[in-house]
């Protein structure tokens, strides 16, 4: 979901040839130990051997401990711009809270929050503020910065390079540049494409 598919592909087959096996379609159902180690057996049936089984799932934020106390929540705990909860002198930063409508689980965000909310708490208001903020994906066998378009921003990727150097530009109907994702070689374009994005909350 943070991809577009020729983006996708670059890393798939730059694992690939490292000796990753994608299997997809389908997900883990089991996870079994065996007498030679692992099995994992998919939902559409098949079986793979394997030494270690990793899952890596994603990121959610918790937030029924901030619903419990009656604290609005959506897809995390929902704050204004100044990261006020509904609560009374609660405040919410990180991967759980939700921003004008934004859940941005990266580091720079996490810290452009702490920054407003260091302020707001020392008596001066502080509204958060996200400006661009292209992420890296640290797999030397194929680099990635991929700065993904807003939710809900309609708009259509077009992709030029092939193989491990990819450029993916999202352009929204008015033919404003509002993401894109880098791969190999292109990854040096990641300052200058930046440049032209515009700020996620200014």
């Amino acid at each position: 979901t943070l991809l577009p598919e020729a983006s996708s592909a670059a890393v798939q087959a730059g694992l690939e040839g490292l000796g990753v096996k994608f299997a997809f379609g389908a997900f883990a159902s089991e996870v079994n130990r065996t007498a030679d180690g692992i099995e994992v057996v998919l939902s559409d049936g098949r079986k793979l051997a394997a030494d270690l089984v990793l899952s890596a799932v994603g990121l959610r934020p918790r937030t029924a401990v901030a619903k419990a106390a009656g604290i609005t929540v959506n897809r995390g705990v929902v704050t204004d711009r100044f990261l006020k909860t509904s609560a009374a002198d609660v405040y919410a930063i990180g991967d759980c809270a939700e921003v004008e409508g934004l859940v941005l689980l990266y580091v720079l965000p996490l810290m452009a929050e702490a920054r407003a909310l260091a302020k707001t708490l020392s008596g001066q208001a502080t509204a958060v503020e996200y400006p661009p903020m292209p992420v890296a994906i640290k797999t030397p066998v194929c680099p990635v910065v991929v700065s993904p378009p807003p939710v809900g921003v309609e708009g259509q990727w077009s992709v030029e390079g092939e193989g491990a150097n990819t450029t993916a530009l999202f352009r929204d109907a008015q033919g404003e540049l509002r993401g894109f994702a880098l791969t190999g070689d292109a990854t040096a374009q990641k300052n200058a494409l930046a440049k032209q994005l515009p700020s996620l909350l200014a």
